[in-house]
């Protein structure tokens, strides 16, 4: 059952004021041929939601919003080396991490805290700490947003990249997930060697940390650096760490010696906080504005429009631009009309 003109600002962390046209919450697998077919009769377009953490809602979403809310998790095969484990894409992120700690299914405690859904998890290839979920996601089971029809990608065909994947390409926008397969390993060397991390370990005299310590400092760093959505509206992370050639680095390293970096597999990953503070912009006041604590994170007190957030990002973007050479990437997707 669909309802119209649907208030979708408690379901966006950054609480832009947006209106579904039509709106449909799915509990239940079986609900989405049915819903479907319906928004296809009515030639509606689809947006698929989560927990609204990396979105920025326009004003007006057409057709037919569906809010994905299937929850369960199933242990398919577990041995004395592994399990493999089936999530449906409405449970909690943060949450299925805690839960593979208690059962001692290891790999995720670096993404401790990441707001959002599991659903949402494949589609950005969430990352933090210097692990990214893709490392440990068998498949993922989706409907085809135009046909209805029921696929499975195994890892391949997901094409994981730094936040990316198949679902931000040539799916992008054509799918929604419904699970997602994981096989995580029960003996794992943690992985600790991202600077922030090391740094944290350190001052507190953490010399060999198991999962359960890695997870509470990841738990505490997150906390202390990055505002909480249900305090203070924002998407989290707005821009991409832009990752550098060794021609365009030694270039931009010789006029700011000063900027800090670290290696990456593609290349020497440029923290865009430092490129955004170099800039300016976190002195900057406003009902929009970028967080005075970190300035990756752009914040919304005042529940203003999107088209505010849009234009400040925009600002960043330029200005950047202007000074460095670099074009940041914004992280969070776009849906809907944006009126100026």
């Amino acid at each position: 059952m669909t309802r119209d003109h649907v208030d979708l600002q408690p379901l966006n962390t950054l609480r832009v004021p947006a209106l579904a046209e039509h709106f449909a919450e799915v509990t239940v697998s079986s609900q989405l041929q049915g819903l479907l077919a319906h928004a296809r009769s009515n030639h509606w377009p689809i947006t698929v939601l989560g927990e609204g953490s990396n979105v920025v809602l326009g004003d007006l979403l057409p057709g037919l919003v569906l809010l994905q809310r299937c929850k369960g998790i199933t242990v398919l095969e577990e041995d004395d080396q592994q399990a493999r484990v089936q999530v449906a894409a409405g449970e909690n992120w943060h949450g299925l991490v805690r839960w593979c700690l208690e059962r001692g299914y290891l790999g995720l405690e670096n993404l401790a805290l990441i707001p959002g859904s599991v659903g949402a998890a494949p589609i950005q290839n969430i990352g933090a700490y210097g692990v990214e979920v893709g490392e440990f996601i068998q498949s993922v089971q989706c409907r085809l947003l135009p046909t209805g029809e029921h696929r499975v990608l195994d890892r391949d065909a997901c094409a994981f990249g730094y936040r990316d994947s198949v679902f931000k390409r040539e799916l992008k926008d054509a799918t929604l997930i419904e699970s997602v397969t994981f096989i995580l390993p029960k003996s794992r060397e943690p992985v600790t060697s991202y600077p922030t991390l090391a740094a944290y370990l350190e001052a507190y005299d953490i010399v060999d940390p198991d999962a359960r310590e890695v997870f509470e400092a990841v738990v505490a760093i997150r906390s202390n650096r990055l505002p909480d959505p249900a305090e203070l509206p924002n998407v989290g992370s707005f821009f991409k760490n832009p990752v550098l050639d060794d021609a365009t680095f030694t270039a931009l390293a010789a006029d700011h010696p000063a900027m800090p970096h670290y290696e990456d597999p593609a290349g020497h990953k440029i923290p865009a906080a430092w490129l955004i503070e170099q800039c300016g912009f976190k002195q900057c006041e406003g009902a929009v504005r970028v967080d005075a604590d970190h300035a990756l994170v752009i914040v919304n007190p005042e529940h203003r429009p999107a088209a505010e957030v849009a234009a400040l990002a925009r600002d960043i973007v330029g200005a950047v631009q202007a000074r460095f050479g670099i074009l940041l990437e914004q992280e969070p997707r776009r849906y809907g009309i944006f009126e100026q």
